[in-house]
């Protein structure tokens, strides 16, 4: 058997302890660690699963197992990671063999998760097919959203101190003076 990983519409983001995926055609994220990444990237279809093995085994720096790459194998086939149906063959580990090997590991090989569609993310400068950010086990959780806090209720302003009324300025009294005498009034005219 010769895998053959399926690349197309899949977007790898290289993290220090794993291979995050966004799968574009079916909207999911897939965490790979470093032995389901490096079987993952080395699946071309040239190489059978002993090469495999091997470059497992290289790249992770530890001993690696035949049955450790088959289940990693079916795992990326089962999250749609493969191109072509990896077959069974015999010797594959149980299940409660392969969570042994995942627990003693430390984690499961492929963690999948389904992913919102993309236009929903798109930023204003981005093209509406680029992938969302992808969260990692390894990254700390966001920051909670502060809690709005209630506005206050109005202070209410003390009325303003009435303005001083100006004094009222008595107005001066005249009185009429009377005429001097071979003077008269001034009245109406009247016409002869």
């Amino acid at each position: 058997m010769k895998p053959l990983a399926r690349k197309s519409g899949i977007f790898a983001e290289n993290l220090p302890e794993e291979v995050v995926l966004y799968d574009k055609t079916h909207d999911k994220v897939h965490s790979l660690n470093k032995t389901a990444a490096a079987v993952w990237e080395n699946s071309d279809g040239s190489k059978t699963v002993d090469e495999l093995t091997r470059v497992v085994e290289a790249k992770c720096g530890a001993t690696a197992d035949r049955d450790l790459v088959l289940q990693a194998l079916e795992e990326l086939e089962e999250a749609g990671l493969m191109e072509a149906g990896v077959v069974r063959e015999a010797g594959l580990p149980s299940r409660r063999e392969a969570v042994g090997k995942m627990v003693m590991a430390g984690s499961a090989l492929v963690a999948t998760i389904v992913a919102a569609a993309p236009k929903a993310h798109a930023s204003p400068g981005s093209p509406a097919g680029d992938p969302p950010p992808v969260p990692t086990p390894h990254d700390p959780p966001p920051p909670a959203p502060p809690k709005p806090t209630p506005p206050a209720p109005p202070t209410p302003t003390p009325p303003a101190p009435p303005k001083p009324t100006p004094p009222i300025a008595p107005k001066p009294v005249t009185t009429p003076t009377p005429p001097k005498p071979g003077l008269t009034a001034p009245g109406p005219k009247t016409k002869p």
